[in-house]
């Protein structure tokens, strides 16, 4: 059970890092951001 948890908290800081990602190069490219969000926006 320990791995599955390990494995989702690695998965989760992953796709953190991928949105994260998204929203610098708009922010580079002048791009407004209202929002940050995970997986589907608002």
């Amino acid at each position: 059970m320990t791995t599955f948890w390990s494995f989702l908290l690695v998965l989760s800081g992953l796709i953190f890092v991928h949105e994260f990602g998204h929203f610098l190069v708009a922010r580079a490219f002048g791009i407004r951001v209202l929002k940050f969000s995970l997986g589907f926006g608002p």
